[in-house]
């Protein structure tokens, strides 16, 4: 009797207790190869600490991604390596994990300095929090948790434009060098920074990745349930292979509309979203006299702030006064490939940068490097039902104006729809007034894609400018057909700039022309570890006229012939090869002010007009190579040789040019990089130098921790340039100014020499703390080290510290 009793007391314990034991929710899984690619992923109000274990409960009941595969170099096999990616939400946050298996030893991974991953092992969480397949947010982490993000957006900023994906034949939306659509980092614009927390370690088995990304750093739509595209990358530099959790093909025109979806969000609380950065800066710059070449040195102190507010779940605004917009270190030295036209340097900015890619407008009609120290400036971003919206103003500094004394004012709208799954129409304006002078621009644009496959884009916009007495307009427009086929693409364009077009809010370095290309594109794709796993061959045409000479249909003045090869090797090599012919003509409205020297016996006698020569013929053979990313090295080298158009005289030159890039990792913490530059023209004629331009420029880096780091970085630029002279008489050629006066061409050298050193504490974006120290210096023969002479230098510090109101 006792007995029974022992075990009726058990069991009434036992089922007794079950209610109040919370049930453990099964973890489900998602084959990306199967197709399971929509998922409905857990909530847990549990707060976890991000330490890259996954230990925790919620990530045992979390969303599991598997059936991966490859996608570059072929698209649509089963990933080589295994990969697991882990997701759920909470009430303030969505949290990731990846579980990446590899061979052991074979992972890649250092400390490296934010948003500079590319060269280690990294999975990318592509997240599309408005599900509309047309941008998304990359939130990209190495195997030690380093951090990289940014905005991808298909298109190109909605249409045609230079530098855009599918240049040079069948190049998709979003990117696509080669002509497709790329699944690497510099497929998106890595320069915004976000507030999210991510860890990571490198284990006997591969490497694993924690990160909780907080609704405040998002934008999202406010209706529920929300539904959210998402796509996982997986790039491993032993092979250079890239892997995708859903299978995504190689030759449609967009990559994020293959994404998955996260389904059923609901409850996304991001409270108020107010961040409030005050930023103080202070300098110490310093010029030797002219006259007693003694230093004089001013100081300059600054305090300033920016605001940035999330008006609603999907519209942010942000406010500057007097804000710090120096810069750390000197741009990168770059060499044009055409001397006639200026050269683009990248916007670093952070106010800028944040929501830039909703003032994006094809054919840089925005170029926000125009505004260079505004007082005070707004910017209100974010999207409405299917419109994308971007709004700009800034009063810049009164430096920066004609006179010196007007303060530009700078206004910038930017509207984008979206039609159907994929296409958009943009409308942009663009104005800036200084004083009574002004330049408007008014742009519409558009990306229609049809079955997945095809792209047409087009652009108009017609701008008018006041200065002084004078006003005068002009227009610029493209348009363009591309396939974006696997193995068979093609891109056609035509565009052209009339030669009273002036976009001042933008970047539109040559007008007067018209120009039309054609291309086609070929690729093959090799068998799983052969030794060439995949080829493409682009063969194309293009013909640049006058713009008024297009239309009256006269030959092209400028004309090239081209075919490319390109060939990933088993490993992770790449190598590319191009041939070329061309032919150049020269305007004479291009040299109206130059005049040559008439001489008899010695003796100057006379002045006349100066008549280029007619066309000269090009050909070219460029070639390139890069190694995979070596545990402790990677290099890339290419050359350009031939005979090529020499703009300056309007003459045959014959070209040799050669690039080299060395990045060097010895240990993880430490990091070094390398880039030569070179360029010459000589004349055919006689085989002297007319123009030559050397750049070497290295990069040491020291990372401490993940937030601290310290930074060399010198750069040498070494330029030549030989006085000009009449290719058929070699007289000396004269220029004319207004007034009617004449200066003689003479040659100039400059040998330039800029050090930067800095230290950096950089816990999160926002909050920093800069101490620097630059100068530049110069010396009369290049590369002698022997009479450096110091020409500026300065001592900096810079402090921000980021509040996020709770």
């Amino acid at each position: 009797m006792s007995r029974g009793w022992w075990l009726r007391s058990v069991v009434i314990g036992v089922t007794g207790a079950l209610p109040l034991v919370t049930p453990l929710r099964a973890q489900s899984t998602h084959d990306g190869r199967a197709g399971q690619t929509e998922v409905a992923i857990p909530r847990f109000e549990d707060q976890i600490t991000i330490d890259g274990r996954l230990d925790e409960a919620p990530w045992s009941r979390a969303a599991r991604l598997t059936g991966f595969s490859q996608f570059n170099p072929t698209d649509g096999r089963p990933a080589l390596d295994s990969t697991e990616a882990l997701v759920w939400y909470g009430p303030e946050a969505i949290y990731f994990a990846v579980r990446a298996f590899a061979p052991a030893g074979t992972v890649r991974g250092t400390l490296a300095d934010r948003d500079r991953i590319q060269n280690d092992d990294h999975v990318q969480f592509i997240l599309d929090t408005f599900n509309d397949r047309r941008q998304a947010y990359v939130f990209a982490v190495n195997p030690l948790g380093v951090q990289s993000d940014g905005i991808r957006t298909e298109g190109g900023g909605g249409g045609p434009g230079r530098g855009r994906g599918g240049g040079g034949g069948g190049g998709g939306g979003g990117g696509g060098g080669g002509g497709f659509s790329r699944a690497t980092l510099g497929n998106a614009d890595l320069n915004q920074d976000l507030i999210w927390q991510s860890k990571g370690e490198i284990t006997e088995w591969g490497y694993q990745v924690e990160l909780r990304i907080p609704y405040k750093s998002l934008r999202f739509r406010a209706t529920e349930p929300r539904s959210w595209g998402l796509n996982v990358v997986r790039v491993t530099q032993r092979n250079n292979y890239q892997d995708t959790w859903t299978v995504t093909k190689r030759g449609l025109s967009s990559f994020l509309v293959q994404s998955g979806r996260l389904v059923g969000l609901r409850d996304l609380n991001r409270g108020l979203v107010l961040d409030v950065t005050p930023v103080v800066t202070s300098s110490l710059s310093g010029t030797p006299d002219d006259v007693t070449t003694q230093w004089r040195y001013g100081e300059l102190s600054q305090a300033g702030a920016d605001v940035r507010w999330g008006v609603t779940p999907s519209l942010t605004m942000n406010a500057t006064i007097n804000p710090d917009f120096s810069q750390v270190e000197a741009d990168v030295g770059q060499i044009p490939g055409d001397v006639r036209f200026a050269v683009n340097f990248p916007e670093l900015r952070p106010f800028f940068v944040e929501g830039n890619e909703q003032i994006d407008t094809p054919n840089q009609l925005v170029y926000t490097r125009r505004i260079v120290q505004p007082v005070a400036a707004s910017k209100l971003t974010g999207k409405v039902g299917r419109f994308d919206l971007g709004v700009l103003s800034a009063i810049d500094n009164a430096t920066y104006s004609a006179n010196g004394s007007d303060q530009p004012l700078h206004n910038i709208v930017r509207l984008r729809r979206d039609v159907g799954t994929q296409s958009n129409i943009g409308f942009t304006v663009t104005d800036r007034r200084e004083g009574g002078d002004f330049n408007h621009v008014l742009n519409t644009d558009g990306r229609f894609v049809i079955r997945d496959l095809y792209q047409a884009s087009y652009q108009v916009a017609h701008g008018q400018t006041r200065s002084g007495a004078t006003t005068h307009d002009g227009s610029i427009w493209e348009m363009s057909v591309d396939r974006t086929g696997r193995s068979w693409g093609f891109r056609n364009s035509i565009e052209g700039v009339s030669p009273g077009f002036v976009s001042r809010s933008g970047f539109v370095p040559r007008t007067d022309y018209a120009q039309g290309s054609m291309s086609q594109r070929y690729t093959w794709f090799g068998a799983r570890g052969a030794r060439v796993e995949q080829m493409t061959f682009f063969g194309s045409w293009s013909g640049t006229w006058a713009y008024r000479d297009f239309f009256e249909r006269d030959r092209p003045l400028e004309h090239r012939t081209a075919l490319f090869s390109s060939a990933q090797l088993r490993g992770g090599w790449n190598v590319n090869l191009t041939v070329a012919r061309e032919g150049f003509g020269f305007l004479p409205s291009q040299y109206e002010r130059y005049y040559v020297e008439r001489r008899s016996g010695g003796v100057i006698t006379d002045t006349a007009k100066y008549t280029p020569t007619g066309r000269v013929p090009g050909r070219q053979l460029q070639f390139r190579v890069s190694t995979p990313q070596f545990r402790t090295f990677g290099l890339s080298a290419g050359t350009t040789i031939g005979q090529d158009a020499e703009f300056l005289e309007g003459s045959q030159a014959r070209r040799f040019d050669y690039n080299a890039s060395l990045d060097l990792r010895p240990t993880p913490q430490l990091r070094a990089s390398l880039i030569l530059l070179h360029q010459g023209f000589r004349r055919v004629r006689d085989g002297s130098t007319i123009l030559q331009t050397d750049i070497p420029r290295l990069r040491v880096e020291y990372q401490l921790s993940r937030a601290i780091f310290f930074r060399f970085v010198g750069q040498y630029e070494a330029r030549e340039r030989d006085a000009y002279r009449d290719p058929t008489t070699e007289d000396a050629i004269l220029f004319r100014s207004d007034n009617g006066t004449f200066t003689r061409s003479t040659a100039s050298r400059t040998n330039r020499l800029r050090a930067d050193w800095l230290f950096s504490y950089f816990p999160s974006p926002g909050r920093v703390l800069y101490l620097g120290y630059g100068a530049s210096l110069e010396e009369p023969e290049a590369f002698r080290f022997q009479q450096v002479q110091r020409t500026r230098d300065g001592f900096f510090v810079k402090f921000s510290w980021l509040y996020r109101v709770p």
